[in-house]
């Protein structure tokens, strides 16, 4: 089970990929080759961004292609990661891309510091729990009785307390409006990063992390997605509202995803339901 400390950091993944691209991009911008630019980023202080960094920089030293590393990179890279690197560099905008995904995650990273400011108060009162759930202990004078179960509770507080952390904050993810939010975004970067409609469409729902709004695309073939415009292959979608779906057709009339669905997935993180 993981600790409180652990669970918490985990929450930040958003915010250390955010960093890691931004100076990639940075240094690749400057005109450094890839093995070059990821020595110059320099150790990342998480370890599972840091196992990503160490496998491209030996890739690229071995004069192998970000593709063919991402490819075979394994749970190093997330779906939306490797989509984006890979076209990227087999389209020559691979500068874009890197932007594309320090963005993404930005985005992502200040939805997590929104759920955190909601799980304060829950966790708040859990540790207030284990002070005083037991308090008839120290009322009746078992006062040794007492500071056990007061030990033992901070204890298992601080040790695993890291699942219910998580349980928490995936309670949280998943709210309708949170959905929806994660799926626009998701849906605004691949498409403005160029990847076919249907793949962006793909991504963007495993972004979005809803087994409803999953399994509504899996049931649909590549052709289904291709064909038709967005407010009409999601208006029967679970979790899409008359605002939303307004926003696809929009999107779909004047062909500027980026601004439209990006303004309302921030809308939602604000708090607009």
């Amino acid at each position: 089970m993981p600790s409180f400390l652990s669970a918490y950091r985990a929450l930040d993944d958003g915010r250390h990929r955010a960093e890691f691209y931004r100076m990639w991009r940075t240094a690749y911008h400057a005109g450094f080759p890839n093995d070059k630019a990821l020595t110059t980023i320099g150790s990342r202080g998480a370890p599972h961004i840091e196992e990503m960094r160490a496998w491209l920089l030996d890739g690229a030293r071995r004069g192998q292609r970000v593709t063919y590393l991402v490819r075979t990179g394994g749970k190093r890279f997330e779906p939306m990661e490797s989509a984006l690197l890979v076209l990227g560099e087999e389209s020559g905008a691979f500068e874009q891309s890197l932007q594309l995904l320090a963005d993404f995650y930005h985005a992502k990273h200040r939805l997590i510091l929104w759920i955190k400011k909601q799980m304060a108060y829950p966790m708040f009162t859990a540790l207030c729990m284990v002070f005083i759930a037991p308090f008839p202990l120290l009322y009746f004078g078992h006062t040794a009785a007492y500071c056990g179960f007061v030990t033992t509770g901070c204890i298992a507080w601080a040790t695993s307390g890291g699942s219910f952390l998580l349980l928490v904050a995936e309670r949280y993810g998943k709210q309708p409006a949170l959905v929806r939010a994660r799926f626009a975004r998701a849906l605004a970067t691949g498409i403005e990063a160029g990847l076919p409609l249907s793949r962006a469409i793909r991504l963007a729902t495993e972004a979005a992390a809803d087994p409803q709004l999953s399994a509504f695309v899996d049931a649909m073939d590549e052709r289904q997605l291709m064909a038709g415009s967005l407010h009409e292959t999601f208006s029967r979608a679970p979790h899409m509202t008359a605002d939303l779906i307004g926003a696809l057709a929009i999107a779909d009339r004047t062909g500027d995803f980026s601004t439209t669905l990006r303004k309302i997935a921030d809308l939602y993180e604000d708090g607009f339901r």
